[in-house]
């Protein structure tokens, strides 16, 4: 294809990536005596996705992370999908001496026969004595065999202090389920959520994950429910992770929305497989959250070979209340203000007849307060393939996104180009928080109201963002620019 780009030029510095080998989901996200541990789908021996394990990597601050022996590998029992990991504080389960050992719960993909629609799916558990560094597969899985469903997936368990009981959320096709436990052995079903509620495809619900968030302005407190839905996000074709805000008693998920009301928590391509870190330490309350950066219609595709796939930038969630209900803005994780360093220059305050060029180098985060005046236009190139364009027009602003395809790969061609719309109403500041990494742009727009994640993949490297006006008057009220 003529490529003058590497792999290592495309490795990200500030995202996750595997060490070789393909990566999907985070799995597992704990934060445990003084480590976050982040294990994910892993298959070592190729760059495609083939028979599950649960890689695994160890970090202080969520940025810089140290990879660990593999988890957990496939067994005749089966696969190891996605799950999550908890700390036994009371020893529920008897499967430690002392307190305080992990457990993870992972779905167990078995071998599929001629006459099955897909891998027979139950869920089992694991155990680790030694904060994660090895595991040991629990002697009576699956410890919930499967109900008769196609899909029975992707267990999210967590500790449900009011009845004392380990609640499990699994995937049950189109929907999800809840279990219950006190020994998080014995398992017994509860209720289901989401017939009704949402957007489906023809595909399964995946990757739930279930947590309490505080809401701002009123103080209360909101359980929020999150799904992965495969192939009818925000962009047709495209994979996308929803949420739900509501309550939930230990039995039952109540939506506070109408059943037809969709929540994103990304509007890019290249946001799925959500989950947040458990257990965060007691005087840090946030509820951080990371993403699979990749979509499964192009995801085997992307022009690498010695590894493929990155995590997202992992974000802090907050829950607000607003004119739409309750809705979750993001951030980029703080411990981000320790790893760039704040370049100042002079720029011109207003943009009308020529373009701005402003040096940069790789990553860099591009933080800028635009004013845009009736009838005006704003261009900004970020990468050769990324483009944002802000059109300002009778009260209403809006933000388009274009990714264009510079390989000759015709099926990636196909499938990874795209328009990205979205609009808002008023005149007000838009305020554009830019993180740009070697194969990626993630995008927060008005404090983290909306979030956008897009892999690019340049065959060129820009050296300079271009904020070329199209038309009017656009005037630059702040910028902060970290490489």
């Amino acid at each position: 294809s003529g490529r003058k780009m590497k792999d290592a030029d495309y490795r990200p510095t500030l995202h996750f990536t595997p060490p070789f080998g393909w990566m999907n989901d985070p799995n597992g996200l704990i934060y445990h005596a003084g480590e976050y541990h982040l294990f994910y789908q892993y298959h070592p021996f190729s760059n495609q996705w083939g028979p599950m394990h649960w890689g695994h990597a160890i970090s202080k601050n969520l940025i810089e992370w140290t990879h660990h022996p593999i988890a957990l590998k496939p067994d005749k029992q089966g696969m190891c999908f996605s799950g999550t990991a908890v700390v036994d504080k009371t020893n529920s389960s008897g499967l430690f001496s002392h307190q305080d050992g992990l457990l993870a719960f992972f779905t167990l993909a078995g071998e599929k026969k001629p006459a099955d629609p897909d891998y027979p799916q139950s869920q089992g558990m694991a155990f680790s004595h030694d904060n994660g560094r090895t595991w040991e597969k629990y002697a009576g899985n699956p410890v919930i065999p499967n109900p008769g469903l196609q899909d029975f997936r992707d267990p999210k368990v967590f500790w449900y202090e009011p009845n004392a009981c380990w609640i499990m959320v699994v995937t049950l096709g189109q929907c999800v389920g809840f279990y219950r436990s006190d020994n998080a052995v014995d398992w017994a079903y509860l209720s289901s959520f989401g017939q009704a509620d949402g957007k489906h495809d023809q595909r399964a619900w995946e990757c739930p994950d279930l947590f309490p968030l505080v809401c701002e302005e009123t103080q209360q407190v909101f359980w929020i429910l999150i799904v992965s839905i495969q192939r009818k996000g925000f962009h047709p074709n495209s994979g996308g992770v929803q949420y739900f805000v509501g309550h939930f008693d230990g039995h039952t998920f109540t939506n506070i929305h109408a059943p037809d009301v969709t929540k994103w928590l990304d509007f890019g391509k290249d946001f799925y497989a959500c989950q947040t870190w458990a257990n965060m330490p007691l005087e840090d309350d946030r509820r951080i959250a990371l993403g699979w950066m990749n979509g499964w219609p192009y995801g085997g595709e992307t022009p690498l070979s010695g590894w493929r796939s990155a995590m997202n930038f992992p974000r802090e969630l907050r829950l607000h209340k607003t004119e739409d209900g309750f809705e979750i803005r993001q951030a980029f994780i703080r411990e981000l203000d320790n790893q760039l360093t704040e370049h100042s220059g002079t720029f011109a305050e207003a943009l009308e007849n020529e373009s701005l060029m402003i040096p940069v180098s790789l990553p860099y985060r591009f933080i800028v307060r635009l004013q845009t005046e009736t009838k005006s236009a704003l261009s900004i190139q970020l990468t050769n393939d990324l483009i944002l364009n802000l059109v300002q027009e009778q009260g209403k602003q809006t933000l388009t996104i274009e990714r264009s395809r510079m390989h000759q790969d015709t099926f990636f061609d196909q499938h990874f180009p795209c328009h990205c719309e979205f609009s808002f109403q008023g005149n007000n500041p838009v305020d554009l928080d830019v993180l740009v990494d070697r194969c990626s742009v993630e995008l927060l727009i008005n404090q983290g109201e909306q979030a956008f994640s897009f892999l690019s993949f340049p065959e060129e490297r820009l050296k300079q963002i271009t904020l070329k006006p199209v038309q009017g008057i656009t005037r630059l009220v702040q910028m902060k620019l970290y490489l």
